[in-house]
């Protein structure tokens, strides 16, 4: 049997129909578990229960929402070593996007019934699990006020949430300071960076709805992928990296990007601290200990 996680605040008019397709076409009996009947801890309460009655029964947990909601299932399951499932019903589905899990329900259902999980790896950033990318920077400070925006609520009406975040992004870096970063890879070589708009590690590609900041990350392959845009003024950067990073040119553009690849970083921030993201939820603010864990989680 499995454990059905539902984000019921994020694609209110999806998730419904993700479980009569779920009680349809499933391979097996589920109990559900929808996060708009709980408060706060009360659900993590409730599934943790369940999961210490039925542990040995357990094939696994299916999450049905956004990058936020496996994020937090992730941390608070991870001890138990099952294999996680998800049917993408957020506004960005990055990491979905990245595994190339379908976004029809009914392939989806398929791709966990299949049975074929693979491994692959996690970042482990200040102690907690991230599936897909850590920011520092004015994107960690976006991805924080994304959390929170009416707006997100709004664009999630009409089915546009994706562009929430470059509509916030635009909004922070008007009073953004950038920050002076000292990095220590793990051969112990140290990296500064000036006037850092943001720091990017990816064990996949792509945050933000879409935008795909690590080109070259594999969350097979047990390597941080880092992207560094910084040197510019604010316009240069509006008008220069931005624009290059929709399109994956910005690794080629030296004069303001820098990439570095590793197993482990420890970043501090010069003259602020500043905050720091993990698909898209609060880490907390710098120094950042971000480590990768090779093949840590199975997913179907």
């Amino acid at each position: 049997m499995f454990i059905v996680i539902v984000n019921s605040y994020s694609g209110q008019r999806r998730y419904k129909k993700v479980i009569k397709q779920l009680e349809k076409k499933l391979s097996a009996p589920f109990f559900p578990y929808f996060s708009d009947q709980y408060q706060g801890e009360e659900l993590w309460i409730e599934v943790t229960k369940k999961l210490d009655k039925y542990e040995k029964q357990i094939n696994g947990i299916i999450v049905v929402g956004g990058d936020g909601t496996l994020h937090q299932v992730v941390n608070r399951f991870y001890t138990y070593h099952l294999t996680f499932g998800l049917i993408a019903s957020g506004s960005g589905n990055d990491f979905g996007r990245a595994l190339k899990i379908p976004k029809g329900i009914s392939k989806a259902i398929q791709r966990i019934n299949d049975n074929k999980a693979q491994k692959y790896d996690l970042l482990e950033v200040n102690g907690k699990k991230v599936l897909s990318v850590v920011g520092v920077g004015v994107d960690a400070e976006t991805a924080i006020q994304c959390q929170t925006s009416k707006l997100k609520k709004v664009l999630n009406r009409a089915f546009i949430g994706r562009l929430t975040y470059l509509i916030v992004l635009f909004q922070c870096l008007r009073y953004y300071k950038p920050v002076d970063l000292e990095v220590i890879d793990d051969k112990n070589n140290i990296h500064k960076f000036q006037r850092v708009w943001l720091m990017a590690g990816g064990n996949t590609t792509f945050y933000g709805g879409g935008i795909p900041i690590c080109p070259n990350a594999n969350p097979q392959d047990g390597v941080i992928e880092y992207v560094v845009i910084h040197r510019l003024p604010l316009y240069q950067t509006l008008i220069k990296a931005l624009p290059a990073v929709l399109v994956k040119m910005h690794p080629s553009v030296t004069s303001c990007v820098s990439t570095l690849s590793g197993t482990e970083f420890k970043i501090t921030a010069i003259n602020h601290h500043t905050a720091v993201q993990g698909d898209g939820e609060k880490i907390g603010k710098t120094p950042a200990h971000i480590k990768i864990l090779p093949k840590a989680i199975r997913i179907y």
